[in-house]
């Protein structure tokens, strides 16, 4: 027999043909996922010990995805062997047999350690087991006594254990007069405790009466364990409400004690009083400066120097010990006292007297009368104690 020609009639009834006696293709039913009572998966080191688990009571697994949809995730993070922190989610899938865990929230991520205590949560976190390596990247919060460290992403290094917190990080204090410290990047080390921020760093201090209290700098170190932060220079301590300003180089935050302190060179003002010395403390709770390392108080035509001072913001009062000299540029008046106390007045300036009767000593030089002339200054003969003290305009 003769091949019919392609296209010819016979070969167009043999397609049919055949067409029609081929059976209809069976579509295939997908493969149904186990379903299984309990998930665990565990990894040890090289050592034989344990470095993580993960633990589900009910899990369905898909064979041909090596996918793994679980409930009720919970897990162990081990440190040499021991269990360093525990972690807890409503909902996980596992890729790859445990390449990839994501848990959905809410999660829980705690340190399992009663003097360095951490609570890490979040609603969505993305676990690397074999890079040691978590990231959060919805609501990452994390608490430890009275501060909260939160951020648009959180990521944990688990064998340096080290949060890294980016995207506009916030640091928080709470309690009475709570702290806020907004920056670019943190870094966070549990364990120690050391804190690394990258700023420029914007502070905000709410004070119990509605007032608030503000700081910059470009930078910061510090602990948690020591409840301290050290502030880069320049730093700037700012009371609006009080016209209130002092410019600081290194400043460390005692967040423990609410003080700011530095042993550096400062100045500063309050309304027309200018101020600066060789160092300073801040309590922000009693709202007291003390000026250490030599005092200098100076508002127009009037200047004070002693050892140190003491300056109560609250109340408007100044107190400043140590051998105080008073100058008025006016009259040429000096006075000296080992103890002068002021206060406020409602113009903003200072007024001295010595206080309880306080022995005070003045010079008084003459208009007109040159200075290293043959009359000099008029000068008391004795040191003496006044009945009334006079006030001194500072």
């Amino acid at each position: 027999m003769s091949r019919p020609r392609a296209g010819s009639p016979a070969s167009v009834l043999l397609a049919f043909t055949l067409l029609g006696c081929a059976a209809p293709p069976q579509s295939e039913e997908p493969a149904q996922p186990f379903v299984f009572r309990a998930l665990n998966l565990r990894r040890q080191d090289q050592q034989g010990r344990p470095l993580w688990e993960l633990s589900s009571p009910e899990t369905r697994y898909d064979l041909s995805r090596k996918l793994a949809q679980s409930r009720d995730l919970t897990g162990v993070l081990y440190e040499q062997g021991k269990p360093l922190y525990r972690f807890s989610a409503a909902n996980g899938v596992v890729l790859n047999d445990g390449e990839l865990v994501q848990l959905e929230g809410p999660i829980q991520l705690e340190r399992l350690d009663k003097e360095l205590p951490l609570v890490l949560t979040g609603l969505r976190l993305r676990w690397y087991p074999a890079q040691e390596r978590m990231e959060i990247d919805r609501d990452p919060k994390a608490t430890s006594a009275d501060l909260e460290l939160s951020a648009g992403l959180a990521r944990f290094l688990i064998d340096k254990d080290r949060l890294e917190l980016r995207r506009s990080p916030l640091l928080r204090q709470g309690g009475e007069q709570p702290l806020r410290l907004s920056l670019e990047e943190l870094d966070w080390s549990p364990g120690s405790g050391l804190l690394q921020g990258r700023g420029p760093i914007l502070g905000q201090r709410q004070l119990g009466d509605g007032l608030v209290q503000r700081l910059t700098s470009p930078g910061f170190s510090g602990n948690t364990n020591e409840q301290t932060i050290d502030l880069q220079a320049p730093v700037r301590l700012d009371d609006p409400q009080r016209q209130a300003v002092i410019d600081a180089r290194a400043t460390r935050l005692d967040l423990g004690r609410r003080q700011a302190t530095s042993s550096a060179p400062f100045q500063g003002h309050y309304g027309p009083i200018r101020f600066s010395g060789g160092g300073f403390r801040l309590d922000a709770l009693s709202e007291i400066l003390q000026v250490q390392n030599g005092c200098r108080l100076q508002q127009p035509g009037e200047q004070l120097q002693a050892a140190r001072c003491r300056w109560n913001w609250g109340a408007g009062t100044v107190e400043a010990s140590g051998s105080v000299v008073l100058r008025r540029e006016a009259n040429g008046l000096e006075t000296t006292a080992e103890r002068l106390v002021g206060r406020i007045g409602d113009d903003g300036f200072a007024e001295f007297s010595s206080p309880g009767g306080g022995r005070v000593r003045s010079e008084l030089r003459l208009p007109g009368t040159a200075e290293g002339s043959d009359a000099g200054p008029l000068r008391p003969d004795r040191d003496h104690r006044q009945q009334r003290p006079p006030a001194f305009q500072l």
